[in-house]
């Protein structure tokens, strides 16, 4: 090698090694910022996706708070809900988490029937903590949801989820005790010649299985299966069908072809699979001197049997007050508008209001029935610490009428409770609520005519009987229903019962 290759290998070591050291440099001084970058887009990235996360579970937190909202919990079951929806995931380990009814941020500050749930999480840095950036990041979400009504007033809204067998107990062999099924062919039960038509919504809270409008699966399992739904419509002729504005069940119907709008045209508004409706008279006090001394009189009549010659003989009047038992066989019977607590049964029908024949002048008045003998009409009780949310057992003995009343002869009338202030306005029939007797108000006009009788019906756990033909101004809250139509019957009610309400997530 000579002398001047060895001094150009020389300066390109040189230039070589000052170059390597540039780079060094270089990257020393790029390396941070790499870091940073990558910290920017993963870390960036991964906190992105946390907080999408954990906007869901705060969304679903919040829904299944409303939930419990609707089911009347309180704030410790509010609280519980969120707890389960969140322990249910187990992405975020280190959860805090705030419940909030009313909530106390947002559109919706202080609407009681709204929750408003805040999650909180540490989300772990990986490469943003390198270049001194915080070792963990805080996420927060928020979410509000609750009940907004989502359909008309109603005309009918029947409460039982599953209607209970009917026990017999005490018989001889070995003193066994049977079970037989429900009498019932659904919460809801539309029989007869001719169309339920509601001018308004019909509520079905029977869990009983069956099919939607597009014919899948709704509900659960029906005990014994065959005609058994929530809502059985069974057709004695091609033409009957129930008509309203809104059929809202929990469970399924058996045919979804007997099923129509109210306004012709209109599609079927047969919606199955639904939130239960909480008992529109849930919050109603028995009737006392207190609840509302208008009109409870604690005046003691006894039992009454009135029986007189039609046309001629006198017209009898009853007054407000505690009775044993009301059983009209005949004649002209005037009650004087009020309130009529009956507590008792007669010993012969073993029936606590019978009204089947004679001519029954009732505008204003309300029926109070219970099996109570000892029922105080100064304190309530003991039907004011009934527990209403329980069903109460079927024995045989429910299967009694608790209340006939036949409004189709002429000149009789049956209105309800005419007095704005009480809280019992309106109501025709209220029922203990733990009393399942059925009740029978047959209203089937004659001679073409309607009979008079409008109102409200309530029997929390008891069964209605309501035969019909025409058009009447009336609401039934009550466990079962089965409507027997004589020829079309149409429910117009001035004073609907409250609409259904769903959940939204609103927030």
């Amino acid at each position: 090698m000579n002398v001047q290759s060895s001094s150009i290998m020389r300066k390109r070591r040189k230039v070589g090694a000052a170059r390597a050291g540039k780079v060094l440099v270089l990257l020393s001084v790029c390396l941070p910022m790499l870091f940073g970058l990558l910290g920017l887009v993963i870390d960036g990235s991964l906190l992105m996706v946390s907080s999408r996360d954990l906007q869901s579970l705060a969304d679903a937190s919040a829904t299944r708070a409303a939930v419990a909202l609707k089911e009347h919990s309180g704030p410790a079951a509010l609280r519980e809900a969120v707890l389960e929806t969140i322990q249910n995931d187990s992405k975020f380990a280190n959860m805090e988490y705030e419940v909030h009814n009313p909530p106390t941020s947002g559109a919706y500050v202080g609407r009681s029937d709204y929750v408003e749930v805040q999650l909180t999480e540490k989300i772990p840095s990986h490469f943003i903590q390198i270049v001194g950036g915080e070792s963990s990041q805080v996420v927060r979400s928020r979410a509000v949801a609750g009940l907004e009504y989502s359909s008309v007033g109603a005309a009918i809204a029947v409460l039982d989820p599953d209607p209970s067998p009917v026990v017999i107990s005490g018989l001889p062999a070995g003193l066994l005790t049977v079970a037989l099924p429900s009498p019932q062919l659904g919460g809801l039960e539309v029989l007869g010649a001719g169309a339920l038509e509601v001018d308004g919504a019909v509520h079905v809270n029977t869990e009983w299985g069956g099919v939607d409008v597009n014919g899948d699966p709704a509900g659960e399992e029906p005990p014994l299966g065959g005609l058994r739904h929530a809502i059985s419509c069974t057709p004695l002729l091609p033409l009957t069908k129930l008509k309203a504005r809104e059929v809202r069940t929990t469970g399924g119907v058996g045919n979804p072809r007997n099923y129509g709008h109210f306004d012709p045209g209109e599609p079927c508004p047969l919606a199955a699979n639904r939130l239960p409706v909480p008992d529109p008279y849930e919050h109603l006090s028995v009737p006392t001197l207190s609840s509302d001394p208008a009109n409870v009189v604690n005046v003691d009549h006894g039992g009454v049997n009135i029986v007189s010659l039609p046309l001629l003989g006198r017209t009898t009047r009853l007054s407000p007050g505690v009775y044993d038992w009301i059983n009209i066989v005949s004649g002209r019977v005037v009650f004087e508008p009020g309130i009529y607590i009956v507590r008792s049964v007669n010993p012969l029908t073993g029936i606590a209001i019978s009204l089947t024949a004679g001519t029954v002048d009732a505008d204003g008045v309300m029926f109070y029935v219970t099996d109570a003998s000892t029922y105080s009409a100064v304190t309530g009780l003991p039907d004011l610490a009934v527990d209403s949310t329980t069903p109460p057992p079927n024995h045989v003995g429910s299967l009694l009428p608790s209340v006939i009343i036949n409004a189709s002869l002429p000149g009789s009338r049956f209105r309800g409770l005419d007095d704005p202030t009480s809280p019992f306005d309106g109501l025709l029939i209220y029922q203990r609520r733990s009393l399942r007797k059925p009740i029978v108000l047959v209203a089937a006009g004659l001679l073409l005519l309607d009979a008079d009788v409008s109102g409200s019906v309530y029997a929390r756990w008891g069964q209605v009987l309501f035969v019909a033909e025409g058009t009447y101004d009336l609401t039934f809250a009550c466990g079962t229903l089965r409507i027997v139509n004589a020829l079309n019957c149409n429910l117009v009610p001035s004073k609907p019962l409250p609409p259904a309400s769903d959940i939204y997530l609103v927030e």
